[in-house]
């Protein structure tokens, strides 16, 4: 009897704090089966991903969240969210990362609703947020184009040591900036990141504005060996690299999605020094159609020529991708959906896949990439829950 009191005590004394706190657990599941693999394409193919089918965690996390109301419309928000990192695998993905806390969005801040919403932390930069408007059919499955080594979204980051700020919507419009410290920094070399976006929604329509620029981090070598994937990590001092998009989406009410993504992105100078500089566009067109439950989609993206390159030639940087996708919502946290995805690299670029991209040698911290000019290609099916 003296066991069930205390026992009942114990669970008391966690159980209220947490009611009192308005805390919320939240997150998502998924993982898929595919079939994956690389040939040499248009590159060596000296290093390359076997062909071979997999059980593959497609951006499983889970989260805590909650916030305190302190009176006349502001309130105290926090979060702390977690990768799964392949929890398939045991919770340790192909590049030798492990599953620990907050690998993902985790703050803390203040919510006005006059004013808008400052965050603190580790947070998705404005650039991300707010202009991935719908291009991107599967953002957490294999097939994604979105990512610093994808086709697209090749400025989104994800921010440590941040600030963020949020407005309200107005009338639909919500503009927002981010600024990530660079708390390494020397006396001629600060990478500290700016982020800037602007947003409108009204009702089917979806369009987006955004700028990032990170200081000290233009490329520093003449060979690129694949910008985004092979590319140099090395910054040039007092050299930026600066990322524009701009992107819309249109909803039907017979249930047709069409959307476009525009990025232009600046290198800097391919020989660190002179005027010379190193510039790229990307873009995406999106198409998809609900049938009740089902939607079915089809993206085709482009990353076009490395202006002003010298090694090589500016087409040797391109890179196309093609997604179909389809999926089915068996009630509202539960979704089924199958892919296929083909991308293809000219012989000086290595685009990777958005999610899980593969590399020749994984399962090390250090893993070893694929070789430029790779074709790579995914096909799967799976399942995803949110809750």
């Amino acid at each position: 009897m003296n066991k069930k009191i205390i026992a009942v005590a114990l669970a008391g004394a966690f159980v209220t704090p947490l009611a009192m706190a308005d805390v919320t657990l939240y997150g998502v599941i998924s993982a898929s089966v595919e079939g994956v693999g690389t040939s040499a394409g248009s590159g060596t193919g000296v290093n390359l991903y076997a062909n071979q089918t997999r059980v593959e965690d497609q951006n499983s996390r889970i989260g805590f969240k909650g916030m305190e109301d302190l009176g006349n419309g502001t309130s105290t928000i926090w979060q702390v969210e977690s990768s799964l990192k392949n929890f398939e695998q045991g919770g340790t993905n192909d590049k030798g990362e492990t599953a620990t806390l907050g690998t993902r969005n985790t703050f803390i801040g203040l919510s006005d609703k006059t004013l808008g919403t400052v965050r603190m932390g580790y947070y998705d930069s404005v650039y991300k947020r707010y202009s991935n408007v719908g291009a991107d059919l599967l953002p957490d499955a294999t097939a994604s184009i979105m990512g610093s080594s994808a086709i697209a979204g090749r400025g989104e980051a994800r921010l440590q040591n941040s600030v963020h700020y949020d407005s309200p919507v107005w009338a639909g419009f919500q503009v927002g900036a981010s600024y990530g410290f660079d708390e390494a920094t020397t006396a001629t070399n600060n990478r500290s990141r700016v982020s800037l976006g602007a947003n409108y929604t009204n009702g089917p329509l979806k369009a987006a504005v955004a700028y990032d620029r990170q200081g000290s981090s233009a490329l520093t070598v003449t060979g690129i060996g694949g910008v985004g994937g092979n590319s140099s990590t090395v910054g040039t001092t007092g050299v930026d690299t600066n990322f524009a998009r701009i992107a819309a989406s249109y909803k039907f009410d017979f249930g047709t999605m069409i959307a476009a993504n525009f990025e232009r992105a600046s290198y800097g100078n391919s020989a660190g020094a002179g005027n010379a500089n190193l510039t790229q566009n990307g873009w995406t067109l999106t198409a998809s159609q609900t049938f009740g439950n089902a939607t079915i989609g089809v993206s085709y993206s482009k990353l076009g020529d490395l202006n002003n390159v010298t090694n090589g030639s500016p087409a040797d940087y391109d890179a196309k991708q093609w997604v179909l996708s389809g999926t089915y919502n068996l009630s509202k946290q539960t979704q089924l959906a199958a892919y296929a995805t083909r991308i293809t690299n000219n012989a000086g670029q290595l685009v990777n896949f958005g999610n899980d991209p593969l590399y020749a040698v994984p399962g090390t911290t250090s893993p070893t990439k694929l070789s430029n000019g790779s074709t790579l290609h995914a096909i799967g099916a799976g399942i995803r829950y949110a809750f």
